[in-house]
């Protein structure tokens, strides 16, 4: 019953602890870390928990409890003991440290339970193997319970009974704290130093190798100290714990304070030994140590809190000497100046700070071999000391006013700027450089640095000083100059002083200074320096009225004068807002104001703007009415105007003009002109043609004339007033006979105007006028001349054809036919002289009326009235008589025409032609019998 109540239990408690004993070193089989590895045997469906447990550490440990009961009665195998006893002590562990009391007791008791249950499973089973750890677990209970005899007993026994227990490191360790308690520091040493040599792995090792140095340290052992302690730093070095002059930033505060009771115990160590720099010597022996700067630093620091001046500062310099290339060499260059200064030392202070700037300075081969970053921070003393020693011969210069004094301040002063030109001290130095030149007399490179301190520095206090000095300065030149260098040197000042005012507006020196350059500026006719000044007076609310209207006088007459003109009109007109209405100038400054505006339209129309062109010529005239160049605004304005191609406000501006001023002989005949063009462009062609005849009236070229008189007419043509321009033609035809192209189209014109009135007789005039033109003008005579001349012709023996054709042949026969026969022969003979133009289509219109002439004579006979009293043989012998005479007429007018028809290449036959081809066709049908037109038998040929 027993038996199975015990396996019961037992069943129990590993499901209730398999989570809680997870880390007790026990082997629970395969955890859920191990199920990769485990063989396919279960989906991973089945793999899941079934179930959850919320364990109690409390219940666990009543479960043990309960194991422990039935066990003793057999059948255990004592780790239910020693688990038993572990849960006490961890229980003891967390109950002690809550705020209830009752839980503090409870954990109390539950220490003594521990112990009860170590010692008793101690004495159970006194052969085990891992006895150790049971025996580990007594002396923290023990500990725990301030029985410090028992606790370190139990230790003694591990480290007697089991020296390769895996607990034998943390067991000598705490053996040796111990002992160190008790002041026994031979056996204490034993015990950190079985730590040291024997577990270099261990967790404790290196606050063990601390506390076996500090073993030594309290045996008097010094130099065993320094070697224990240097071992520690080698290690901390190594984990980056120590950096050559400090500790790393995130060291936690224990292993802080550690290291820095380290330092300080090797700093007493070195400052127990007889030689004076034995730690040059101890490293030397045993190696060189990147933390030696650390050591240094300390050991002078514990020399100065003990009052060792000398000594401490001696330990700075030897480090210096020992490492002169070292990145820390110049801090403790530095540490020993500052110890001399704080000791009152003056002298060796001076010799040390030109010391460190000689040793370390921006050209030495220290700072050549040095990295960027101890660069910058040797930087800030290199400055601090340059400063210093170059005030301090300044101000021996300034007692003792000797040359060499002043040279040496002066010296130090340019190493300052050379070695550190963008230093934010720079400008100040530079100023007391420029200052101290000065004060020894060399005004030219006082000039030169008062205007380097001045103008080559961002915004400093000294700026405004050194600026004004430098033109002190050059006043102080001025006397020791030769007369022929001076305008060189005023010209140069002048430049200082514009540097000076556009650098330093509020000073209350800039007026008298600015006012100066302005007027020096206009008087070299340097006007962008003059309208600079002038503008800086101007805006300086500091400045007084009186300065300021002469500014504005500048500004002005150096803005116009730079044909800045719309700046220079704004300034006249606050000029004369300045000036007093009885001031006599104001006549002078209202006549540049129309000057500056006529120049701004004069800028506006030659870079093409008109429209501002012309806005600016009018305004003219708005602001100063009694300008004498308003009548050329005018002028201008209109003809801006016409440039716009703004035919309206052309018409009205140069209308006005024309009303204005009607004196002006010369501006009037441009406005004729414009207004020709502006009234043509604007539609009104009749009123464009009054102008332009006006013009034609006007001296001029005869081109010029003709030309205008020409375009009159046009323009009364396309205005609808045909009589006004016929009436120009005949004028200008009279005038210009030649060139003979033009005048010939005109009588054509004209001519033609009177065909379209049916005004015969003009047109005959102007026919006969163009025939007359051709045959006066001989070698000028052209093909469009001649055309003319012989179409007019024909047109003209129109009238004799058809007084020919008219004529009847009457009886008398002899009497009519002498008639018609003249009239015949005046007609053939005015057809042939117009054939003699060799005008084709007029050529073959005469030859086919000539054709038809003599066919008209021959049908005249044919048709011609018959004597009376003819019998019917009489009559038939007179009509064969007439045929015989009427027979040549008609060959002829065949031969006539068929000599028509030959002329014209084929396809191209003019109506003449044609006509020639359809009498062809019935004159002779037994030719042409299938022709049905003269057009179809063109075609067929």
């Amino acid at each position: 019953m027993i038996e199975i109540l015990r396996k019961r239990l037992l069943i129990m408690l590993v499901a209730v602890t398999l989570v809680a004993c997870g880390s007790d070193g026990v082997d629970i089989g395969p955890t859920i870390a191990d199920l990769d590895e485990l063989p396919p045997l279960l989906d991973a469906a089945e793999l899941e928990p079934q179930a959850s447990f919320k364990v109690d550490r409390q219940q666990v440990i009543e479960s043990f409890r309960a194991l422990v009961e039935i066990s003793a009665e057999g059948g255990g195998t004592g780790d239910e003991l020693r688990r038993l006893a572990d849960l006490e002590l961890e229980s003891s562990l967390d109950n002690r440290i809550s705020d209830d009391q009752t839980v503090q007791q409870r954990g109390v008791e539950e220490a003594l339970r521990a112990i009860g249950i170590y010692e008793s499973y101690l004495e159970k089973y006194p052969t085990r193997e891992d006895n150790d750890m049971i025996l580990y677990q007594l002396s923290r209970a023990y500990a725990l319970e301030s029985d410090v005899e028992k606790s370190v007993a139990a230790l003694d026994r591990i480290a007697t009974e089991y020296p390769d227990s895996k607990y034998i490191d943390e067991v000598q360790f705490r053996r040796g704290e111990n002992l160190f308690v008790e002041r026994e520091y031979q056996a204490a040493e034993a015990a950190y130093g079985a730590v040291v040599e024997n577990h270099p792995d261990s967790l404790f090792y290196k606050k063990a190798l601390y506390k076996y140095g500090w073993t030594q340290f309290k045996q008097s052992r010094y130099l065993d100290a320094l070697a224990s302690y240097t071992r520690l730093l080698d290690v901390n070095q190594k984990e980056e714990n120590l950096q050559e002059i400090g500790f790393n930033p995130e060291l936690s505060r224990a292993d802080l304070e550690l290291l820095e009771d380290v330092v300080r115990v090797v700093s007493l160590a070195f400052s127990y030994q007889d030689e004076k720099y034995y730690i040059s010597k101890y490293f030397k022996e045993n190696g060189k140590r990147d933390y030696e700067p650390l050591l240094y630093l300390r050991l002078g620091e514990l020399y100065l809190g003990k009052k060792r001046i000398i000594d401490g500062s001696d330990l700075f310099l030897a480090y210096t000497k020992e490492y002169p290339y070292s990145s820390h060499t110049p801090y403790f260059h530095q540490r020993a100046i500052e110890t001399f200064q704080q000791a009152g030392y003056s002298d060796l202070v001076l010799e040390e700070k030109i010391a460190f700037v000689d040793r370390y300075d921006v050209n030495s081969e220290y700072w050549a071999a040095q990295e960027v970053a101890t660069q910058q921070k040797l930087t800030k003393t290199l400055v601090l000391h340059l400063t210093e020693l170059a005030t301090h011969f300044h101000a021996l210069a300034r007692k003792s006013k000797k040359p060499r004094d002043y040279q040496v301040a002066a010296n130090w002063y340019r190493r300052y700027l050379k070695s550190f030109p963008d230093d934010p001290g720079a400008p100040r130095m530079n100023f007391l450089l420029a200052e101290i030149l000065y004060d020894s007399g060399q005004f030219p490179q006082a000039i030169d640095e008062y205007q380097r301190t001045a103008y080559n520095y961002k915004p400093h206090k000294d700026g405004a000083e050194a600026g004004y000095a430098a033109l002190l300065a050059f006043d102080a030149l001025f006397k020791t100059t030769n007369a022929a260098e001076v305008p060189a040197l005023r010209r140069q000042r002048i430049k200082s002083a514009v540097r000076f005012t556009t650098t330093y507006p509020d000073d209350p020196r800039l007026a008298e200074v600015e006012l100066q350059t302005a007027q020096q500026f206009f008087k070299w006719k340097e006007y962008p320096g003059a309208i600079a000044s002038a503008q800086r007076l101007i805006d300086n609310k500091n400045v007084d009225q009186p300065t300021k209207k002469t500014a504005w006088t500048i500004l002005s007459d150096a803005q116009f004068s730079t044909a800045d003109y719309a700046a220079a009109e704004k300034s006249y007109l606050t000029l004369l807002g300045l000036m007093p209405k009885q001031d006599k100038k104001r006549k002078e400054v209202r006549e540049q104001i129309a000057a500056s505006i006529y120049k701004q339209g004069e800028i506006a129309r030659d870079s093409g703007n008109h429209l501002l062109a012309a806005q600016s010529f009018l305004r003219l005239g708005q602001v100063i009415p009694e300008s004498p160049k308003r009548v050329v605004a005018d002028y201008d304005a209109a003809t801006a105007y016409v440039q716009l191609e703004d035919w309206p406000s052309a018409i009205t501006q140069l209308e006005a003009f024309r009303k204005k001023y009607p004196q002006n002989k010369k501006l009037q005949d441009g406005v004729t002109e414009k207004l020709a063009l502006a009234y043509s462009k604007s539609g009104n062609q009749s009123l464009a043609a009054r102008e332009i005849l006006t013009l034609s009236t006007l001296p001029g070229s005869p081109e010029r004339k003709r030309d205008l008189m020409w375009r009159a007419a046009e323009l009364y043509e396309e205005s609808g007033q045909p009589d006004r321009a016929i009436g120009i033609y005949k004028n200008y035809v009279k005038a210009y006979p030649y060139p003979l192209e033009r005048s010939m189209e005109l009588r054509h014109k004209i001519a033609e105007s009177y065909r379209a009135k049916n005004d015969a007789r003009n047109l005959n005039v102007w026919l006969n006028a163009i025939v007359r033109a051709d045959a006066q003008a001989g070698s000028r005579r052209n093909a469009r001349s001649k055309y003319l001349a012989a179409t007019a012709s024909l047109e003209l023996i129109e009238p004799m054809n058809r007084s020919y054709r008219k004529a009847k042949l009457t009886v008398p026969l002899k009497t009519s036919l002498r008639k018609k026969k003249k009239l015949m022969q005046q007609s053939i003979d005015a057809y042939s002289k117009a054939m003699k133009y060799q005008v084709q289509e007029v050529t073959t219109e005469a030859t086919f009326q000539i054709a038809e002439i003599y066919l008209d004579f021959a049908q005249s006979l044919m048709n011609s009235q018959r004597p009376k009293g003819l019998d019917e043989e009489q009559l038939e012998e007179y009509e064969l008589l007439l045929e015989e005479q009427a027979f040549p007429f008609e060959e002829k007018a065949i031969d006539i025409h068929l000599t028509n028809f030959k002329r014209i290449p084929q396809g191209t036959y003019d109506e003449p032609t044609k006509k020639s081809l359809k009498a062809l066709g019935e004159l002779m049908p037994f030719r042409f019998a299938k022709v049905e037109s003269a057009d179809a038998y063109v075609e067929i040929q």
